[in-house]
């Protein structure tokens, strides 16, 4: 594996697309990871503006343990689709410029060229939870009231949720773009397949009273893992845990994804 994440760093390396889009969405995290808080002091100075008493946004716990693990990859999560086009643009190049024929030429089977992206794709996926954990770390130092062991390790397997979704997600834009071949209409077709085709399905079927439906919608189903927990600041019901069968939806399209980009490169003429 470590041979394989080589490979594929040096190929990645010199791509300026890949690094653009990389560190578009570490800076996006950082920003709403550690601008809560600040927004949150905001909303409260215009509300003293205006002499209104009795509301004070910052006593929102936000970044209480063990609150902090749920609250931070959710809102890291919906940064996905960055670190999904810079990988989108990693398999796409390789048609582009023929790179895929040259590593076959030079030895590296298809599968190995498929498990190097697979592995590229873990690699993000981990550094990712890495960098929302030591945010979540830092933060809630900084603002929880209580920093126990305990209440720090607690609901932290929410990091572990949170780097599944992200390999899982990745995964699936390698498929996208290994089927389609070219960035640009990759990169269309999973914004319009992630804001139009799966929100009008998912709402008709909501309409319909189809709860199933979270589990078939591949982008729904791997957000839906973990359940945005803010309404429970307006005194409402939220899930704050897994349930095996979101797990295994999520799963059974990792595997589903992995399966298909394999067989679509294995079996496709280079």
């Amino acid at each position: 594996m470590l041979r394989l994440l080589r490979i594929e760093y040096q190929k990645l390396r010199p791509s300026r697309s890949f690094k653009v889009l990389a560190s578009m969405y570490f800076i996006a995290v950082f920003i709403a990871g550690v601008g809560v808080m600040p927004f949150l002091r905001y909303l409260k100075s215009r509300i003293e503006e205006f002499d209104i008493d009795g509301i004070d946004p910052t006593i929102i716990p936000f970044y209480e343990f063990p609150d902090i693990w749920q609250n931070l990859t959710i809102v890291a999560i919906w940064g996905k689709a960055l670190l999904g086009f810079s990988l989108i643009y990693s398999i796409t190049n390789e048609y582009s410029y023929r790179t895929i024929r040259q590593n076959v030429i030079d030895g590296l089977s298809k599968q190995e060229f498929v498990m190097s992206k697979i592995v590229m794709a873990g690699f993000l996926s981990l550094a990712s939870a890495l960098f929302v954990f030591l945010i979540g770390l830092v933060t809630g130092l900084i603002y929880s009231t209580d920093i126990s062991i305990g209440a720090i390790l607690d609901g932290s397997y929410f990091i572990l949720v949170f780097a599944l979704q992200m390999f899982t997600f990745l995964v699936f834009t390698l498929f996208v773009g290994a089927l389609i071949k070219k960035s640009i209409i990759a990169m269309g077709v999973l914004i319009f397949w992630v804001f139009a085709i799966e929100n009008i399905i998912w709402g008709r079927m909501q309409y319909l009273k189809n709860e199933w439906v979270d589990y078939i919608l591949p982008v729904k189903a791997i957000n839906q893992l973990n359940h945005i927990p803010f309404w429970k600041y307006a005194l409402q019901e939220v899930q704050d845990f897994i349930t095996l069968p979101e797990l295994a939806a999520v799963l059974f399209y990792l595997g589903l994804f992995y399966w298909a980009t394999t067989r679509l490169i294995s079996r496709r003429d280079l």
